[in-house]
């Protein structure tokens, strides 16, 4: 066998799972923006009612805590994908919008 025919071979098989796995997981944290979307919608729509003001700031330090959780996440994958030569495109838009989206809650928090 010709070494060159060896090597186109080698070029045409099929990506292993893991690397085709990280290639698509941006979409992972695009799902993620969208449940914490929904999550802060919720959130925004509560009203304080005398005590009920305590549970508002209580679901407020916990939506924090997950926002913080979930951009770690974007970011670690993101890492992930940088030093596995994986293209990074979709999971920096997705971090990028995790962060926007941040920024204006804390925005809104301190207004």
């Amino acid at each position: 066998m010709h070494p060159c025919a060896k090597q186109s071979r080698a070029s045409e098989a099929p990506e292993r799972w893991p690397r085709r796995l990280l290639r698509h997981a941006g979409w992972a944290v695009w799902v993620l923006l969208a449940v914490m979307a929904a999550l802060s919608r919720a959130t925004f729509g509560l009203r304080c009612e005398s005590f009920g003001c305590t549970y508002v700031g209580v679901v407020w330090v916990a939506l924090a805590a997950i926002w913080g959780v979930v951009v770690l996440l974007g970011l670690g994958l993101l890492g992930w994908q940088r030093h596995g030569s994986v293209p990074t495109r979709l999971t920096a838009a997705a971090v990028a919008a995790l962060l926007v989206a941040a920024a204006g809650h804390v925005a809104y928090w301190l207004a």
